[in-house]
């Protein structure tokens, strides 16, 4: 059986050189590469960028990473939960500012204003009400690039909602965790979750839609941007319907 325990342990030797630079067993590499490619395909060299999501599991790596590499002249981290390791470092940092907010909130999306780019890394198909497609629309309008590393559903060519599955249908497809967090939340779809004032079947903390690089593409093309870079980074852990794919989205205008 593939445990958890050994997927850290495969992670840790898959990332070993990252962890010799600070980083923990989930920062993935591949990412900085596509942040670098985001950055290098605009004319002109962005000075303002956004992490949606950024701190969770990472402690806002690909957040820090850009402001070291990167000449920025403002750097936004948002997310619900920071942790200390987040917090302490980014104080080094008086060019970024950190929202403690769901960057789906409309009140997030005024805070940030204009950005050059938006990061949206493995938050996407998490996003209910609004929906995935609606984020993009309302960040669509504040930005001219859109940098995304998503866990895309390969199973079909439409975007289905993971959580209108029945529930064992659901495990089968989802990543593997305590059945008893799956339980709960199907048994208390339709209760009210405090914390988020959302329903419990509509809450970002587990896996919400399977979406397909078809419905992606068709959206960001809607939103008058068009796609410069694409790459299959493979299967994501060992779910066989899923797959990490990274893309750059650059507003029509800019692209030569």
């Amino acid at each position: 059986m593939y445990t958890s325990k050994f997927r850290k342990l495969e992670k840790a030797f898959i990332n070993l050189p990252n962890l010799l630079y600070g980083y923990n067993i989930y920062v993935n590499k591949n990412k900085f590469k596509l942040i670098d490619r985001a950055f290098n395909n605009l004319s002109s060299e962005p000075k303002t960028f956004a992490d949606m999501g950024g701190v969770w599991k990472v402690n806002a790596a690909y957040t820090f990473y850009t402001l070291k590499k990167h000449n920025i002249k403002q750097g936004f981290l948002i997310d619900t939960n920071s942790n200390e390791v987040a917090d302490k470092k980014s104080k080094q940092y008086p060019n970024l500012k950190c929202i403690n907010a769901n960057f789906t909130d409309k009140e997030t999306v005024e805070k940030i204003g204009k950005v050059d780019v938006i990061f949206f890394f493995d938050v996407l198909l998490h996003q209910v009400k609004p929906d995935w497609n609606e984020v993009l629309k309302d960040y669509s309008k504040i930005t001219d690039c859109i940098v995304i590393y998503n866990q895309q559903y390969i199973n079909s060519e439409n975007t289905i909602r993971l959580t209108a599955l029945p529930l064992e249908e659901y495990k089968n497809i989802a990543p593997k965790r305590d059945d008893d967090v799956y339980d709960y939340i199907y048994s208390h779809k339709n209760d009210l979750n405090t914390e988020y004032n959302k329903n419990w079947g509509d809450i970002h903390n587990i896996w919400q839609w399977g979406i397909t690089d078809n419905n992606l593409r068709e959206t960001l093309a809607e939103l008058d941007f068009r796609e410069v870079f694409y790459k299959n980074y493979g299967r994501f852990s060992q779910l066989k319907h899923f797959e990490d794919h990274g893309f750059v989205f650059i507003k029509n205008h800019l692209v030569d």
